[in-house]
């Protein structure tokens, strides 16, 4: 004869542990999001005939992102800077990322792009005049060799030179040195630098980000 239907375990069977067994282990908590640790950043503008020097501290967020290097490339890890100096109410979203445009004669592309509030003292970021790295807040630097070219009002472009020699030579500054310098121009002809730490938080995506560019150069 046909088995019969099997009798319906009690609704909290499931919820019972065998004897013996381990009870279930609690459901795990979703992973804690890291909080962006800020760095050191300092806004420098130059004494003029109509106004003081100055120099404004705010901060600088690293992390790394996503995007793709160029042509229909799947996104690779990126280097991304957010600085923010609230005195002067001004922000620089920083990224870096390899080039592989066939068009554009790069290694690598730094892109920049200045906020800055309405009626700003200087008008506005006008140019920047180059990026340098230096190993400590007061140092000089040394300037990565590249183009730098104003797309749009406050949107630029550095364009990391493509020779073997002059990547190598980049490369090894934004691996080596802890600060970076970013000199810019008000459309009132006004200076003013930016200069950034790297920090721990900042050294760590730096190398992410160069190991995963060593790869796909070397793959």
């Amino acid at each position: 004869p046909a088995a019969g239907p099997a009798p319906a375990a009690p609704a909290d069977a499931a919820a019972t542990p065998a004897p013996g067994a381990a009870p279930a282990a609690p459901t795990a908590a979703p992973a804690e999001t890291a909080v962006p640790v800020g760095q050191k950043a300092i806004f420098y503008e130059e004494r003029t005939s109509t106004a003081q020097g100055s120099a404004e501290p705010g901060s600088i967020v690293w992390s790394l992102v996503q995007e793709s290097p160029g042509g229909n490339l799947p996104p690779e890890p990126a280097i991304r800077a957010e600085a923010t100096i609230p005195g002067k109410n001004v922000q620089l979203r920083m990224t870096i990322r390899r080039n592989t445009d066939q068009t554009l004669p790069a290694s690598h592309i730094i892109e920049m792009i200045f906020l800055t509030p309405e009626g700003f003292d200087g008008g506005g970021v006008d140019n920047i005049l180059r990026v340098a790295m230096k190993s400590s807040e007061q140092d000089a630097g040394s300037p990565l060799i590249g183009i730098p070219a104003k797309i749009a009002d406050g949107f630029f472009l550095v364009a990391l030179n493509d020779t073997k020699a002059d990547e190598d030579a980049n490369l090894t500054l934004l691996r080596g040195q802890d600060w970076i310098d970013v000199p810019v121009v008000y459309k009132t002809g006004r200076r003013a630098l930016l200069t950034m730490e790297k920090g721990i938080p900042g050294e760590k995506v730096f190398d992410e980000a160069l190991k995963a560019w060593q790869a796909k150069t070397a793959g």
